[in-house]
């Protein structure tokens, strides 16, 4: 896709639509996922993509670009963490998903201090969304 860094509007509804054609790209030709960890990672994506956008100054610099980064890392480290400990066999059902956290640091462009400095904000903002999407014990398995 040739779209995957269209420039950031500051109004209107197309933001929105631009910052799922970021993360949607990332998916697909950042870490190669497959149409249903992708479908997966859109769907918690998009219930949490209203959290994004009012809390774009709190999340790392303050700027949009960095903020998109972490949010993007934090909704597919959730789904990696949450969606590989549902079976026993969580080291098979791992190399399954497709994808690893060193991937995802790489291709959103983050180190694993800042991101681990971050991710107990998002953890909080989320959790709602994360306790519906993947029960009440969403915060062990994360862990």
């Amino acid at each position: 896709m040739e779209d995957t860094k269209p420039s950031v509007a500051t109004s209107g509804g197309t933001d929105g639509d631009a910052v799922e054609a970021r993360f949607n790209a990332l998916c697909k030709n950042g870490l190669s996922l497959d149409e249903k960890a992708c479908s997966n990672a859109m769907k918690l994506f998009k219930e949490t993509k209203h959290l994004l956008t009012s809390n774009v100054s709190s999340i790392g610099s303050g700027t949009l670009e960095e903020a998109e980064r972490f949010w993007f890392s934090f909704v597919l480290y959730s789904l990696k963490r949450l969606s590989e400990k549902i079976g026993e066999n969580t080291q098979q059902e791992s190399d399954e998903s497709g994808f690893s956290f060193c991937q995802i640091l790489r291709a959103t462009k983050l180190n694993i201090v800042d991101f681990f400095k971050e991710l107990p904000q998002f953890v909080v903002k989320a959790g709602p969304v994360l306790r519906n999407m993947y029960g009440e014990d969403w915060e062990t398995r994360l862990e």
